[in-house]
This record gives structure tokens, sequence and C-alpha cells, in this order.
């Protein structure tokens, strides 16, 4: 039988010792003294049970939360290497655009540090996806701007042996979606000159003539840097809102 001393300040030695010995042949009863703590009600016990089950499930789906999490700062981590590989494989394309290429560089530099701060972000939030489209859209303008560069001045020099007076009027009546480079070969530019020498004869001229004039073609040929170089130049100037 339980100690029950706890109940003789209660009931009184005489009530005490009656009630000990009524209990010595009591079947089925258990007293205990709730009041220290060391008995737990079985609904209190299924109770904080429950809670802790809830708890530890708690802890379970943060934890894979929170991996997901990491792997998709991983994955942007290489997109952001993978992006500052191909700026550098740019930067030997268009040597001579230093001020462009430059301010790429800056804006890559400005989106690695958005990307910090909407990192740290995500893990308090929970979420970044939307943040890591839109940096990529602007990696991706950034390509498309360098390419179009380019394709331009490779455009400037093929124009200029074309027999064009002035390459930069001319490449403003291309249209450059339809002119595409396949392993070399330029396809969609002959059928636009054809039609232009057709329309605007004036616009072609078969004398070279000295370098300096606004609708005069050098004597030699611009090379692929110096045209490239002057291309940037141009899509620079526009930008600006100079007009050119």
């Amino acid at each position: 039988m339980a100690n029950l001393e706890f109940l003789k300040p209660v009931l009184g030695e005489q009530v005490y010792t009656s009630f000990l010995e009524k209990m010595s042949d009591a079947q089925g009863i258990t007293l205990v003294n709730a009041a220290d703590g060391s008995y737990v009600p079985k609904a209190k016990f299924y109770t904080e049970l429950a809670a802790k089950k809830q708890y530890l499930s708690q802890v379970e789906a943060l934890s894979k939360e929170k991996a997901s999490l990491d792997a998709e700062v991983s994955s942007l981590r290489n997109q952001l290497e993978e992006a500052s590989q191909l700026g550098a494989r740019r930067d030997k394309d268009v040597q001579k655009s230093a001020e462009t290429i430059a301010k790429l560089q800056s804006e890559v530099k400005q989106l690695n540090g958005d990307l910090e701060v909407r990192t740290r972000e995500a893990k308090e939030a929970g979420t970044f996806k939307g943040e890591i489209d839109r940096l990529n859209g602007v990696i991706a303008e950034r390509d498309r701007a360098i390419e179009t560069i380019r394709k331009q001045g490779r455009l400037a020099v093929m124009l200029r042996e074309a027999g064009a007076r002035n390459p930069d009027v001319l490449m403003r009546m291309i249209d450059l979606d339809k002119v595409s480079e396949h392993e070399g070969k330029v396809t969609g530019l002959d059928e636009q000159l054809k039609a232009l020498k057709t329309s605007d004869p004036y616009l072609f001229t078969d004398r070279p003539a000295p370098r300096g004039g606004v609708d005069s073609i050098p004597a030699k040929p611009v090379s692929g840097e110096d045209a490239l170089s002057r291309q940037v130049n141009l899509e620079i100037r526009r930008a600006a809102g100079y007009n050119v």
C-alpha cells in the first residue's frame, strides 16, 4: 500500500489509523498524492503526448523546408557563377565596348548584392522563387543586349562591304529579327539589301570614298573590331538620348 502519511495532518491520528485499517482490506483502490507532481492524470498525459507529437511534426516540416531553401540557394549561386563566366566571355568578344561592359558588370554586382539580401529575407520568409525569376530575367536581358551589339557590329562590316554609303543609316532600315547566323553563314541579309538597292539606290555606291565623310566609304574597309566599337558607341549615344 502507498505511503499515506500525507493524510495524517488532515484526518487526525484517530481517523487516520481507522482509515488505514479499512484501506488495508480495500481491493482495486490506489491513493496517490497528486499535489507533489509525481502523478500525472491519464487525460493530461495523453494531451501532453499529443502536443509533443505535434511539435515534433512541426520541427520535421521546418527541417524539410530549410533543406529545400538551402538547395534553391545553392542552385541560384551556381546560376550566378555561370552568368559571371558567361559575362567574362562576353568581355573578350566586345573588348571595344568597355563602357557598356562596365555598366553590365556593375549591374551584375548589384544583382549579387540584391541576391544576398533576398537570400537572407527568403530564409526568414520561406520563399524567394519570384525574386530568382526576376534576377534571371534581368541577366537574360543583359545577355540579349550584348548579343545585339555584337550582331550589329558584324552587320556594319557586311553593309560596308556591300557598298553602303553610311552603314549606321542603312542599319536602321534592316530588320535584324530576319537576320540570323549559323556556323559562320549569315542568312536573311542579302534579300533585304537587294530590295533596298532597288528601292533606295542612293544608299549604296560602287566607289570607295575617303574616310571622314558622313556619306562616304573609307578607302580601306573598316575592320570588324572598329565597326563593332563604332556600333557600340552609337548604341550608347542613343541610350543617352542623343539624336544619331
